[in-house]
């Protein structure tokens, strides 16, 4: 089943374009270590342009982070505002949120279940994920992760292949550099662009604005925390701007 199939219009859609009515977009990461501070990473995130935020369930305890999000709507509810749970499979994590707070827009998982060596009707882990939302009726955003950093490594001659199966189960085809704050080598979302043009993609580590340049042509969503950070859990005002400023630039 492919994630257009949960919008309107039977052709293909990228949903980042869908939803955000721009092709290149900024969703600064919170690291929550303190509601307060991540109250205040929020706002400079909003105060930079970004487009929405996402919330990863390190520093405060996830049931914390959940009842965060809900104040977070309270304060801002035209916010785009999504999740990482990573103690959760994507299909708990949707339902754990939506129980606790009505709403989340979107869902990211470090780990979408795509097999590369599997046939698409046999990618059992990843289905779990599209039963989930239909049972819950959610329209929100899923990121799943391919060739992500610390899961299974995709070779790079399979990049495109991995990444044309993700889009029969995901919204956004999440992958990253080696490691946390590491830059991917550019190369990466060029074979994952190439090998499926109408998947949306994101990158989620090392992205500065110094070197976003390098994967505007290629990648459609930023999940930016290290690299606009002062120290964790702390967003650097005028870095999350430039960076906001270089994505919107793009055409």
């Amino acid at each position: 089943m492919k994630p257009t199939e949960f919008c309107d219009s039977r052709d293909p859609v990228n949903r980042i374009g869908e939803v955000f009515k721009r092709p290149r977009v900024l969703l600064p990461v919170v690291h929550p270590v303190s509601r307060e501070a991540a109250l205040v990473a929020v706002e400079v995130a909003i105060g930079a342009g970004a487009d929405g935020v996402f919330l990863i369930d390190q520093g405060l305890h996830e049931r914390e982070v959940v009842a965060l999000i809900g104040e977070i709507y309270r304060r801002h509810p035209a916010l785009w505002v999504g999740i990482n749970l990573l103690s959760r499979s994507p299909a708990d994590a949707l339902a754990f949120a939506l129980v606790a707070t009505g709403r989340i827009d979107g869902i990211w998982s470090d780990n979408a279940g795509i097999d590369e060596r599997a046939a698409p009707a046999d990618q059992a882990c990843a289905k779990d994920f599209v039963d989930a939302r239909q049972r819950l009726g959610w329209r929100g955003l899923f990121f799943g992760g391919v060739a992500f950093k610390y899961q299974r490594e995709v070779a790079s001659a399979d990049l495109g292949i991995a990444t044309a199966i993700a889009g029969n189960f995901v919204d956004v085809v999440c992958t990253s550099g080696v490691g946390t704050g590491h830059a991917a080598d550019p190369a990466k979302p060029r074979a994952m662009r190439d090998g499926a043009p109408g998947v949306a993609l994101a990158l989620a580590s090392g992205v500065t604005a110094a070197n976003v340049g390098a994967y505007l042509p290629y990648v459609d969503a930023y999940l930016v925390g290290t690299g606009i950070e002062r120290e964790l859990g702390v967003l650097d005002p005028d870095a999350t701007r430039q960076l906001a400023t270089a994505i919107h630039a793009w055409a």
